[in-house]
């Protein structure tokens, strides 16, 4: 009888149980000890997805105000009125009902600001309010005269510890600056209890139970309230989403970069196949292997990402404006992230660990890659995903919706169309092989290589494609925000330019109705506006007119919750169509707005309504549809003049006009001081100002979504170019030895990492593209959408896939040893 040759040894006596089980997994760790250097991509990947994890976790755990900010760590408080005749006996009435309580007194004052400011009365050793007040420096008020301060408060009135000012006709001298840690945008001076004698509210803070609470008869008007969590995901469910996306992503790097390690081990594997191992023991291998890179980049991600929280924490706490201490993090986040970054690495050991176990001895002695198999994979997993998430997306109710559910919604159609992705990425590298046919030398062997070898390839171009689809997601979005013409947003004023507002009027009054100044306001608002102008060096002072019918004007979309309504709609007078070198003449008759806001001009369903919106009883007049006429040259900052009603309009439809701001423009960007300098001014003549806030433009947001979205593209883009040279060194030492230099090479690899480039772009922006249609479709229904950011778009779609190219050229440059010699195990 002939003999025949296993290609794997028959087991006898099972796989050698636990002994054999120990013997692989320390023969697995020596392997990784002497090619850790082959895997510190893989672990830095990690460790960068964990750190990230956690620092973005204290980010978003610690950004909104605490709950119980103004509560102190009382369990309720109720606001009373300081014009109650029975204050008193009702405040000793809740101290009766509830034991001891926290009395704080305040009184609003005028700072010359928009946000105002408070003069307190309060206790500083309260059994409540403590957390509340902080002493910087200096000390607390101890008697009459004296009063701490804020030291924002502090700068707008430029005082120091020591000096005397002046309030309302009282003389307190400052002994000390003080904060709220619950919110450091509370600005308020603080005096001794008892020293002021007409308090606008007060606050009284109490503990008690919700049944007593409820029992218990407030004053009128007075209603108890408690510390409510924010509404929606928490932070760390949020942060834990996106580290999940962010695994995910490297999880398909890895994929990749196990699937080069298997290939590399061939023949030891191959060794330890014919030493009787088998095929458990073989993946046992690779998946202790994937386990030791998970284990060391989640404790390295863990140890550099509470450290880094533990050095931003102190500086953090003045961009979230409040308090915040280190140790507040969500510990079960950390480690459910660690434990994430492990099963991910060892998920993507798995899936080379079982292709190599399933090779011939023979093959893997020989070192030669296993043939790819031609895969029939369905792309209904990958559409059935997509579909869900677009449809998740749809319900979300867009910009408009508010809630759990709503943002629910938004998180899982992301995360399910993110999933869709990564499935049928594979299918579209299936659709290179038939243009491989037509290419050139150089590009057919590139696509016909993406396309065989779809492990390494369909990976990569997913983790591109979902870089991709986040930034041009992130891109139309904000398109789609700043586009909103009603609901306009983005930066308020440019550097150079503050408005002063007369008595009532100014951004946090918006929709609640014009105040009209007095004759005597706008004459004294006028002779303000110049002084601070002088103070500017300049005289480009121009006065704001707001239409009045009698108290505002409204400019809706029927079908759309979104509305121009309040201070904002001003009057086209002649000064200003000149100062904006519009000539009168330019305005067709019957124009009823002019603006330079985008989308408005055209818009469908438009009415204009106005009348006393402040009695519910007045019948309201309305002009549906009215002429609306674009002009460029009006500024597009949300607090400039730039949706203006004409004259011709206010004298046919019986408005009044009446002066409500005045528009400064120096000539050079304002300093600090010239801020505080302007604030004194208009606050000493009952005025508030409003200057340049911190909202990022239109191009600031797309700009860093679609760079940061192309970095990371080619990032992975460059991390595949290294993988693939790798494992296809021995087709290279072919060409090599076929007369092929280094231009075929560099052709090779451009070709590869274009086509990846291409593919990476034209499917991201297409699953963006429809991401956006699902949560802007009630938007579409009503009205056009403007998502069309042509500049990011090409930057996207052709610069992504040349860069690559370029990329690639330049990285094939030097000839790798392997195609000079054959590496020995």
């Amino acid at each position: 009888m002939s003999s025949t040759l296993l290609e794997r040894p028959a087991r006898v006596g099972g796989n050698g149980g636990a002994p054999a089980r120990r013997a692989v997994m320390r023969w697995a760790w020596r392997l990784f000890r002497r090619e850790w250097h082959q895997q510190v991509l893989l672990v830095l990947l990690i460790t960068v997805a964990v750190a990230a994890t956690i620092f973005g976790a204290a980010l978003g755990t610690n950004t909104p105000l605490p709950a119980n900010a103004g509560f102190g760590s009382a369990g309720y408080l109720v606001n009373l009125p300081g014009t109650d005749p029975h204050l008193a006996a009702d405040i000793a009435a809740i101290k009766a009902q509830f034991g001891q309580v926290d009395v704080i007194e305040n009184e609003n004052f005028a700072t010359g600001l928009v946000q105002g400011a408070q003069l307190r009365a309060q206790d500083p050793d309260g059994p409540y309010g403590g957390p509340t007040l902080a002493l910087v420096s200096g000390r607390y008020p101890a008697g009459a005269g004296e009063v701490a301060m804020t030291s924002q408060l502090a700068a707008t009135f430029n005082l120091r510890i020591g000096d005397v000012w002046d309030e309302a006709g009282r003389s307190l001298r400052v002994t000390g600056l003080v904060e709220n840690p619950q919110n450091l945008l509370d600005d308020f001076a603080l005096v001794p209890p008892g020293q002021l004698p007409r308090p606008s509210q007060v606050t009284v803070l109490f503990d008690g139970t919700p049944l007593s609470v409820a029992a218990f008869s407030f004053p009128q008007r007075a209603v108890p309230v408690s510390p409510q969590p924010p509404s929606g995901p928490s932070p760390a469910i949020i942060a834990l989403a996106f580290a999940i996306v962010g695994l995910f992503f490297i999880g398909l790097v890895g994929v990749a970069g196990f699937t080069v390690l298997a290939q590399r081990r061939l023949r030891s594997l191959g060794i330890l196949s014919s030493l009787g191992a088998t095929d458990e023991n073989i993946r046992l291998v690779l998946v202790v292997n994937g386990a030791a890179v998970g284990v060391i980049g989640a404790l390295a991600g863990i140890v550099i990402g509470v450290a880094a929280w533990i050095a931003y924490a102190p500086y953090f706490g003045r961009s979230a404006d409040h308090l915040v201490v280190w140790t507040d993090l969500p510990w079960w986040l950390i480690a459910t992230a660690a434990a994430l970054a492990i099963v991910t690495a060892i998920l993507a050991a798995r899936q080379p660990a079982r292709g190599v176990a399933g090779m011939p001895v023979v093959a893997t002695l020989s070192g030669r890659p296993a043939e790819p198999k031609q895969s029939q994979r369905s792309p209904r997993p990958g559409l059935i995903l997509l579909g869900l998430g677009i449809v998740l997306l749809a319900f979300s109710g867009g910009f408009d919706a508010s809630g759990s559910a709503a943002n629910l919604d938004t998180l899982g159609g992301l995360l399910a169309t993110i999933a869709g992705v990564v499935l049928l990425a594979p299918q579209a590298i299936a659709r290179l092989e038939p243009i491989a046919r037509r290419a050139p030398v150089a590009a057919r062997i590139a696509l016909r290589d993406l396309a065989r070898y779809r492990a390494r390839s369909g990976a990569a171009l997913a983790a591109t494609s979902i870089a991709v689809f986040i930034a041009v997601l992130i891109a139309l979005l904000a398109t789609n925000r700043y586009a909103e013409p009603l609901a306009y947003f983005g930066p308020n004023l440019p550097s150079n330019q503050l408005i002063v507002y007369t008595p009532g009027n100014g951004p946090a009054t918006f929709g609640s109705g014009i105040v009209i100044p007095s004759a005597q306001q706008r004459l004294a608002g006028q002779a303000t506006a110049n002084r601070i102008a002088a103070s500017l060096d300049t005289r480009n002072v121009l006065a704001l007119d707001e239409p009045a019918a009698p108290t505002d004007v409204v400019l809706s979309q029927v079908g759309s919750r979104n509305e121009a309504t309040g201070l904002g709609i001003y009057v086209a007078t002649p000064a200003l169509l000149s100062h904006y070198g519009i000539s009168p003449a330019a305005v067709d008759a019957g124009t009823v707005f002019i603006t330079s806001r985008p989308g408005l001009q055209g818009m469908p369903n438009l009415l204009m309504q106005f009348g006393n919106f402040q009695d519910n009883n007045a019948v309201l007049k309305s002009v549906p549809d009215p002429p609306v006429q674009t002009f460029a040259t009006l500024p597009t900052f949300t607090s400039d003049p730039n949706l203006l009603v004409t004259t011709s309009a206010v004298d046919k439809l019986g408005l009044r006009t009446v002066t409500v701001a005045w528009l400064i423009q120096a000539p050079r960007a304002l300093d600090p001081l010239q801020v505080s300098t302007a604030a004194r001014v208009a606050s000493a003549a009952g005025l508030t100002i409003e200057t340049k806030s911190g909202a990022p433009s239109l191009d600031e947001v797309r700009d860093d979504a679609t760079a940061a979205g192309i970095l990371v593209a080619l990032g992975v883009l460059a991390m595949t170019l290294g993988l693939i040279r790798s494992e296809t060194a021995g087709d290279l030492r072919t060409l090599t030895a076929t007369g092929a230099g280094g231009r075929t090479r560099r052709a090779i690899t451009a070709a590869t990492a274009g086509a990846l480039g291409v593919l990476a772009a034209l499917i991201g922006t297409a699953v963006a593209y429809l991401a956006v249609v699902a949560f802007s479709w009630h938007d579409l229904l009503i009205g056009p959408v403007s998502i069309f950011p042509v500049t990011d778009l090409l930057l996207v779609l052709l610069g992504l896939p040349l860069l690559a190219a370029a990329v690639g050229w330049v990285f094939a440059g030097r000839q790798p040893s392997a195609i000079d010699r054959q590496p020995l195990e």
